[in-house]
């Protein structure tokens, strides 16, 4: 039962479903080789080894057993097919194997001499001989026809008009998975229906060998040409033979097993490995998995497209989980630990005190892990909905009302500290006018009794000042009575010394 591991996540990728492409022969990567030359460095040196064992087959095995079994041997050891150690050393020697066995005249000289009789093929050197493996992968797998060699016209052309691409050949395959499968990877066994060459028939769709015949229509080309004149020339037309339609065969006694379509029906079975963190809708492209047409040339992709259950209560965002919980009021008010449902189980989650509805509340790397990075993983995070309830009971309403009075009570106390500490404030500030008033008083007050006018402002302004109303405007109306007055007072005292001047003047004017 073949596995489908870790080398297929390069191949993982999103898409739509129904978008499959549909890939000729050059979509798998080992068939890219076609339009290699023979001077290419890619040379490798056939191992020396017992041909027909490394093929699994006997010394009297037919030419068509020999290509049946490479055909098995070169899809599952190829480079790009099996990552196993040692598999494209496997390649190698099976490559050599074919390439001898498969030619009557190499396979006489090998049969009799053994590998020394078929060395120097190529360059007539004395050494072992060089073959490249890709292109004998690709003369069976992507060339001509290679069932049916020689079956033409010797040195004819082949125009080759049969659809060899793999259209048709790819296999979708639906794969459900639950969330924790997404999540944490696993594997699955599946069961994919698919096409198989005719065991019986080796895909000729013929009974046997005799049952299959040249068309004599194309001569085997599988195509018809005709040619005719035109003002520009002679012109000459291609077209799919309508006899054999473009195989070039005639088969005239068909296969029993598979009705002459040189497949039948299997299922075949592969354990696939899940990556951990696969996303809904993700692709799977298996190389080389899908149906195979009739000859065993070409095979398809099998597409395996991931569909991912949800989970009740979890929604994932990328790397993140988001769930919904509720929290009583007064655990939202006081602080509490609550379980929680998470992929992993039931976790302890801490609701800190004073949470307001909204708000999250996060589990560190319990979210998705990375599938390029599985190391990094996100997070899960808690919405928070604060739970009031509608209907409570009188016990609970008495405690609500005692908590809302005390809550109006501190109120007031701030209110009642706010009020003195403003009252003290305002003491202060008349404390000081007041030191203020007694300084211009010190400057300004009663005089000896011998300074005559000095003593009007000061009296007057004694007792308004002892009345308590320190008011900033009453005490400014004051200061501007007592400038005033003393502007006055020294206004009286300029007349009165203007008045004694004349009277002197006049006393020594009559003398």
């Amino acid at each position: 039962m073949p596995t489908i591991d870790g080398s297929c996540y390069a191949n993982l990728r999103l898409h739509h479903p129904t978008s499959f492409s549909k890939h000729g022969v050059s979509a798998f990567p080992f068939l890219g080789f076609r339009h290699r030359n023979h001077h290419r460095s890619r040379i490798i040196r056939a191992v020396k080894s017992d041909y027909y064992s490394t093929l699994n087959v006997g010394r009297s095995a037919t030419l068509q057993e020999i290509k049946t079994s490479y055909r098995k041997l070169a899809r599952k050891y190829h480079p790009d097919m099996s990552k196993s150690p040692g598999a494209e050393e496997k390649f190698k020697e099976i490559s050599s194997a074919y390439e001898v066995l498969s030619d009557n005249e190499k396979r006489s000289l090998y049969d009799r001499f053994g590998e020394e009789g078929v060395s120097g093929e190529y360059d007539g050197s004395a050494g072992p001989q060089e073959v490249d493996p890709f292109e004998v992968y690709n003369a069976f797998f992507g060339g001509s026809d290679g069932l049916f060699d020689g079956m033409g016209e010797p040195g004819g052309i082949n125009f080759n008009l049969r659809n060899r691409g793999n259209r048709g050949l790819d296999i979708r395959y639906d794969l459900h998975l639950s969330f924790e499968e997404s999540v944490f990877g696993g594997q699955r066994e599946i069961e994919v229906s698919c096409l198989e060459t005719c065991d019986n028939c080796g895909g000729t769709g013929a009974k046997s060998s005799s049952s299959i015949h040249s068309c004599t229509t194309c001569g085997g080309r599988g195509g018809v040409m005709k040619t005719q004149r035109t003002p520009f020339g002679m012109m000459s037309q291609v077209s799919t033979c309508s006899k054999c339609g473009g195989d070039g065969k005639i088969i005239t006694d068909s296969c029993q097993r598979c009705g002459g379509s040189g497949r039948v029906q299997s299922k075949r079975s592969m354990k696939v490995v899940i990556p951990p963190g696969v996303s809904d809708g993700a692709t799977m492209q298996m190389q080389g998995e899908g149906n195979v047409d009739k000859k065993g040339n070409i095979a398809g992709d099998l597409f395996i497209v991931v569909h991912i259950d949800g989970k009740q209560g979890i929604q994932r965002n990328g790397l993140n989980l988001y769930s919904k919980i509720d929290v009583d009021y007064t655990e939202a008010i006081l602080g509490s630990v609550i379980k929680v449902e998470t992929v992993e189980g039931m976790k302890d989650l801490k609701i800190p005190h004073g949470i307001q509805p909204g708000d999250t509340v996060k589990l560190r790397y319990m979210g998705v892990p990375d599938i390029n990075k599985p190391s990094v993983r996100g997070d899960h995070l808690f919405i928070v909905n604060v739970l009031i309830p509608k209907d409570i009971s009188n016990a609970e309403r008495a405690l609500i009302e005692d908590l809302a009075s005390l809550k109006s009570s501190r109120k007031g106390q701030s209110v009642s500290s706010n009020s003195n500490e403003s009252f003290h404030a305002s003491k202060k500030g008349i404390k000081r006018a007041g030191s203020f008033w007694n300084s211009i008083k010190g400057i300004f007050g009663q005089r000896p009794s011998g300074e005559r006018f000095a003593s009007v402002g000061a009296i007057s302004t004694t007792p308004l000042w002892n009345s308590n109303k320190a008011d900033s405007l009453l005490m400014v109306s004051f200061f501007t009575v007592f400038v005033m007055t003393c502007i006055f007072n020294w206004i009286g005292k300029t007349d009165k010394l203007t008045s004694l001047r004349r009277r002197r003047n006049g006393r020594t004017l009559k003398e």
